[in-house]
C-alpha cells in the first residue's frame, strides 16, 4: 500500500508541475505537424482529437494525402490529378515531422497466481518518432515513412511505415495501390476499428497474443489495393481494400525479409468500411494466413506445425450529435489450428473478443473516455475455456489551439486466466503522458 500511495503522490506532483509548464510555453515555439502545416490547418481538421481520425482524415488517407474537395451535387467531381495541381510548393517543412515524442509516467501493480505481488512506477520517454511523408510533386505518387527511435521506453530503431503508393480516379470514385511496409490499424476504416484511441491501450482483441502467437496490430510488408466511393457532400463513403503480405515468423513477428518465416506463403488482409454522416460508420475485417508454430520451445519434446489462422470481425461507431458523444463497439472471432503440447493431438484455438466504449467530447480539445473489453479463449486440448477482461477510463486534453500538444491521464485494470497454463493474474495501471507533435 505504501508504494501505491507514493505512486499516487508522484502522479499528483507530475500533473501539478507539468500542466502549467505546457500552458505557458511561448506561442511562437509551437509548430503543427507536417500535413497541417501544408494546408495551414490545425490538427482538428483530420482528428476529433489526436490521434483519432475523423471522416476527413480517413478521406485524406484514401486520396493519397490530398485534401478532400467539396462534393456538390451540381458540380463534376475533381480528378486526383487536379488535386495534385492545387498542392502548394513542396518543402521539407510540410513533408517532415522530426519531433513526435511521448513522455510518460506509469504506476503498475501486478498479481499472478502463486507469486508475490509486484509494484513498479516511474517516468520514461515512451516514444520518439520522426515522419517523412507527402506526395511527389506534379504526380499522383505519394509516400509515407516513420522512424521509431524509442518504443515503449526502449531505444529500438524501427520503421513500421515505409511505403509508396499511387492514387487515381476522382474525388468521388478513387482507387489506390501501395507497396512496402505499412502499419495496419486493423482496418483502414471507422474509429472502432483503429488501433489508436483516446485511451493509452488498444482493445485486447487487437493486441493480445493468443496461443498461436498472432496479433492483428502489425506492420507487415506487402502490396495493397483499395477503392473508395463517396456520395455528394460526403454523406456516405464506401471503402474497400485488400492487402497481401509476407506473413509471420514463428515468434509472431512480421516477416520483413525473404526466407525469415521459413515458408513460402502469403497472408490476406481485407476490410470494407462504410462511413455515414455525421461521423458514424461500420467496418468488416478479415484475415487469413498461416505460420510456423513451435510447441514446447527449447525442450527435448519440441515440435512444430503449420496452423491456419483466421480472424473475422465487425466494428462500428455512432456519433450522437456531431463531435459530442461517440459510441463504439467491436467484435472479433478467431479460429486457429492447434496441436496439444503433450500428445500432439490436433485441435483448435478459438477466441471471441469484444469491447464497448464511450467517448465524450466536452469541447474541442477535451475528451473523456471509458472502455470495457472481454476476450474469451478456448484451447480444445482438455483445458477449460478462459476469459481476459480489461476496463479503462481516462481524460485527454489538448494544450494548444492547433491540438499538437496533448496530455492524457488514464487508469485501468486487466485480469483473467492464461488459456494454456490456466494461471490467473491481475494488473492495475495508472498512466499519465504528454505528447508533442512538431
Amino acid at each position: 500500500m505504501h508504494s501505491v500511495r507514493r505512486g499516487i503522490k508522484a502522479l499528483i506532483i507530475l500533473i501539478a508541475t507539468s500542466w502549467p509548464l505546457v500552458i505557458f510555453i511561448p506561442h511562437q515555439a509551437l509548430a503543427i505537424p507536417q500535413f497541417a502545416r501544408r494546408f495551414r490547418l490545425n490538427c482538428y481538421a483530420c482528428h476529433t482529437i489526436p490521434p483519432v481520425l475523423n471522416e476527413q482524415g480517413y478521406m485524406f488517407k484514401r486520396l493519397g494525402h490530398h485534401l478532400p474537395p467539396a462534393l456538390e451535387p451540381s458540380h463534376a467531381p475533381e480528378q486526383v490529378s487536379q488535386l495534385v495541381e492545387k498542392e502548394p510548393e513542396w518543402t521539407l517543412a510540410n513533408n517532415g515531422s522530426f519531433a513526435v515524442a511521448d513522455f510518460n509516467f506509469s504506476m503498475q501493480r501486478s498479481v499472478q497466481q502463486g507469486q508475490s505481488p509486484s509494484s513498479t512506477s516511474g517516468f520514461q520517454v515512451n516514444a520518439w518518432n520522426a515522419y517523412f511523408a507527402g506526395w511527389i510533386p506534379n504526380t499522383n505518387f505519394f509516400y509515407y515513412s516513420e522512424l521509431d527511435i524509442v518504443v515503449g521506453g526502449q531505444t529500438s530503431p524501427d520503421m513500421p511505415n515505409a511505403h509508396m503508393g499511387y492514387v487515381g480516379g476522382s474525388a468521388k470514385s478513387s482507387w489506390y495501390a501501395i507497396v512496402g511496409r505499412e502499419h495496419l490499424q486493423v482496418s483502414e476504416g471507422t474509429r472502432a476499428a483503429e488501433v489508436y484511441s483516446l485511451l493509452p491501450n488498444s482493445p485486447l482483441l487487437f493486441e493480445n497474443f493468443g496461443p498461436t502467437n498472432f496479433v492483428l496490430d502489425q506492420s507487415p510488408v506487402g502490396a495493397e489495393v483499395g477503392y473508395t466511393w463517396t456520395s455528394s457532400r460526403y454523406k456516405n463513403i464506401l471503402g474497400v481494400n485488400v492487402k497481401v503480405t509476407n506473413g509471420d515468423n514463428p515468434d509472431g513477428s512480421e516477416a520483413l525479409t525473404l526466407g525469415t518465416s521459413g515458408r513460402n506463403g502469403k497472408d490476406i488482409w481485407a476490410d470494407v468500411d462504410w462511413w455515414y454522416a455525421p461521423e458514424s460508420g461500420i467496418s468488416f475485417v478479415t484475415y487469413q494466413g498461416r505460420k510456423t508454430q513451435f510447441q514446447n520451445f527449447g525442450l527435448s519434446n519440441q515440435f512444430s506445425f503449420y496452423p491456419h489462422i483466421r480472424r473475422e470481425g465487425v466494428f462500428g461507431n455512432y456519433m450522437i450529435r456531431r463531435d459530442k458523444v461517440d459510441l463504439l463497439a467491436g467484435y472479433l472471432h478467431g479460429n486457429d489450428n492447434w496441436e496439444d503440447p503433450v500428445t500432439g493431438a490436433p485441435g483448435t484455438y478459438l477466441s471471441n473478443g469484444y469491447f464497448t466504449e464511450v467517448d465524450c467530447y466536452v469541447r474541442r480539445g477535451l475528451a473523456l473516455a471509458g472502455r470495457y473489453d472481454r476476450l474469451k479463449q478456448d484451447v480444445t486440448a482438455g483445458l477449460s475455456p478462459t476469459s481476459l477482461e480489461q476496463w479503462q477510463v481516462g481524460v485527454e486534453k489538448a494544450f494548444t489551439p492547433s491540438g499538437n500538444i496533448v496530455g492524457r491521464i488514464a487508469a485501468g485494470n486487466m485480469h483473467g486466466d492464461d488459456p494454456v497454463s490456466l494461471l490467473r493474474s491481475s494488473t492495475r495501471t495508472i498512466q499519465a503522458d504528454i505528447q508533442f507533435n512538431f
